[in-house]
């Protein structure tokens, strides 16, 4: 599975995490135009100065261990599953920083094989943009609680 259709369905699963306000358009380019938008991945939210803030929202995974009946990423749910690794969120996100579409990361996950695992990866993708890709914008990290 390539990253664009990794994008697309943890985009769509991450829409269930609230936390922004919306969640982009599909507005197309027409002939002679500018520019295009997309729906995968970017919503907005306000800072403490009223300031409206792009931010690419995306799971991690949306493959779960966990079948809570609430979640649309429960195991028994019939979903298109897709799993990122730390240096595609990351190359994601300086790409889409680069580009200008947005100014952030809001990062959450299902749990994969278990929560200290997926905390893990969580981690070190956000070691990624810190410390090699020297990444100082926001970034909003879900954590995973453990099941006791």
């Amino acid at each position: 599975m390539d990253i664009m259709d990794k994008l697309q369905i943890l985009a769509d699963s991450a829409k269930y995490d609230a936390s922004c306000s919306s969640s982009g358009s599909s507005r197309r380019n027409r002939t002679n135009g500018i520019g295009a938008t997309a729906t995968s991945g970017i919503c907005h939210s306000f800072g403490a100065d009223g300031r409206c803030i792009s931010l690419l929202k995306i799971l991690f995974s949306n493959c779960c261990i966990y079948d809570c009946k609430y979640c649309i990423n429960r195991c028994s749910n019939s979903v298109k599953r897709a799993t990122f690794t730390p240096y595609e969120v990351a190359d994601l996100t300086i790409n889409f920083y680069k580009r200008n579409y947005i100014e952030g990361l809001f990062l959450s996950s299902a749990v994969i094989k278990s929560p200290d695992y997926t905390m893990e990866m969580l981690v070190k993708t956000v070691s990624i943009l810190r410390d090699e890709y020297n990444f100082n914008g926001y970034i909003h990290c879900k954590t995973i609680p453990r099941m006791f």
